[in-house]
């Protein structure tokens, strides 16, 4: 535990560091925040000087991250705020979103690959990996924009932006309404691959001797295969969904954008843009640090549900 704590904790600050390298060396400055491009040289060039922007790489680095170590992420450029309060505000929406989707992923996934089992090379099973494959094809901020012009635009059925409408922030069922797009999407868009790796996870479970032991004990397939072959096939899936935590939450973060979802994706889309290099860094920290935990949980589930993992590095 504790060496997985280190590697962590080094991955996420040298995440920053790439991350704040790339940042300095793209284009874009914090002098068209306010959403003018008039802006002249000498403004621009004096703007970021107060902000310590045309300071050498290493030391504008050193700079945060000796605060940051601290606990100290100092002050958006952009919204002249705390970047702890500003993620703070925000991130409940975000990992609402993404635990609601991982969680109807994953149960989606292994409902799809089950029934991939039970019928396996049948039409269901081939209409499944089409279907799957299809919404795969599509970038997910491509197919989030489908859903809202089918969605939203032409039938008017669902919200298309925000978290809740106006004065209905405090209701349950106008907040699930809106999130019912972004998660759709989010599901969809990762559908195939985490299907796949459940389909192939249940397949190799169902070939085991102990599946022909059950076979001979009189047992029925479904029972077999909802009893023993699940939960042998669910150690696997549950360390896929813990290794893709990171890469989740940052599709989440397109979603949020394209969606106007008030979470940390919209945070983390403008910051880069503008170069807020106080914001985007926490959020790479937060990410990375929330990604490890994830991974973590995952492993000890996995350990739990199989014992011989225990001590297997």
């Amino acid at each position: 535990m504790f060496k997985r704590l280190i590697f962590v904790v080094f991955i996420a600050f040298f995440s920053t560091f790439l991350c704040f390298v790339m940042l300095h060396f793209s284009k874009g400055s914090i002098a068209y925040a306010k959403g003018t491009n008039t802006t002249t040289l000498e403004a621009k060039e004096r703007l970021e000087k107060s902000f310590g922007l045309d300071e050498p790489l290493l030391k504008q680095y050193g700079s945060w991250l000796s605060k940051a170590l601290r606990g100290d992420f100092g002050i958006s450029l952009i919204h002249t705020e705390d970047v702890f309060s500003l993620i703070k505000e925000r991130f409940l929406n975000t990992m609402i979103l993404s635990f609601s989707s991982l969680f109807i992923l994953f149960f989606t996934s292994l409902m799809l690959g089950i029934l991939c089992l039970l019928y396996e090379n049948s039409f269901l099973e081939k209409l499944i990996n089409v279907i799957c494959m299809s919404f795969f094809a599509l970038p997910s901020f491509a197919l989030a924009l489908v859903f809202i012009l089918f969605f939203g635009a032409f039938l008017q059925i669902l919200p298309s932006s925000g978290t809740a409408d106006i004065g209905f922030e405090d209701d349950m069922l106008n907040r699930i309404t809106h999130l019912i797009m972004p998660v759709s999407v989010l599901v969809l868009s990762h559908l195939a691959v985490f299907t796949q790796v459940a389909r192939t996870s249940l397949f190799e479970s169902y070939e085991k001797v102990f599946i022909l032991n059950a076979y001979a004990r009189g047992l029925s397939q479904k029972r077999i295969i909802l009893h023993f072959t699940l939960k042998h096939a669910l150690s696997p899936v549950i360390s896929y969904f813990g290794a893709c935590a990171l890469s989740f939450m940052m599709s989440a973060y397109v979603i949020e954008s394209v969606f106007s979802y008030g979470g940390l994706g919209n945070l983390m889309i403008e910051s880069i843009i503008f170069k807020d290099y106080p914001v985007v860094l926490a959020l790479v920290l937060v990410s990375v640090l929330l990604a490890g935990v994830f991974t973590f949980l995952a492993d000890l589930i996995c350990v739990f549900l199989n014992p011989r993992l225990k001590g297997v590095d």
